[in-house]
């Protein structure tokens, strides 16, 4: 799914490209913590997760503008702990677990871009009994309610979107 507005009504720091995720582990950037320590730390995670989306939301803040909010399972609310847990952290991942579907900057949205996002994807959100689908399809219907997350990615996340990097992606066995 590529919803941008066309011609563009925000600024150039709004509508970023990116890669779907959810947050599982978030650091400091000052952190001295290395991807060997990171990928130990998830290296007894082993099985895929299932990620059901239970809504859509408008968010109030640039790294949860709107987003998918998932259903947190027993997997994964374990898949959470035991990282923190390994690592020494507290958790710092709000909304967790959710799947951003856009970055817009708090200027944008004092300007209504936020609700404007997400009146553009309406017509693309179905309710169900216990969640959500979305059309991503762009020529044809293809709705999604779940997606299986089979790699976790460890990422530097520090300064613009553009900048962030994949530094490592673990493969998990298809449940």
């Amino acid at each position: 799914m590529n919803v941008r507005p066309v011609p563009p009504t925000a600024s150039s720091s709004s509508y970023l490209r990116f890669d779907p995720h959810i947050t599982l582990l978030s650091l400091p950037a000052n952190s001295s913590l290395s991807a060997s320590v990171l990928r130990d730390a998830v290296s007894s995670i082993q099985l895929s997760l299932d990620i059901k989306f239970i809504s859509i939301d408008i968010g109030t803040h640039f790294f949860r503008s709107v987003y998918i909010a998932a259903q947190l399972t027993p997997e994964l609310e374990e898949l959470h702990m035991h990282v923190h847990k390994k690592v020494g952290v507290e958790p710092r991942t709000p909304k967790y677990p959710h799947v951003s579907l856009c970055y817009i900057t708090d200027e944008d949205a004092q300007q209504g871009e936020r609700k404007a996002f997400y009146r553009a994807i309406e017509p693309k959100i179905r309710k169900e009994d216990d969640g959500v689908s979305i059309d991503c399809g762009e020529l044809t219907e293809e709705w999604m309610s779940r997606f299986v997350a089979n790699e976790i990615w460890i990422a530097e996340c520090n300064g613009p979107v553009d900048d962030w990097r994949i530094l490592d992606k673990i493969p998990l066995q298809f449940v």
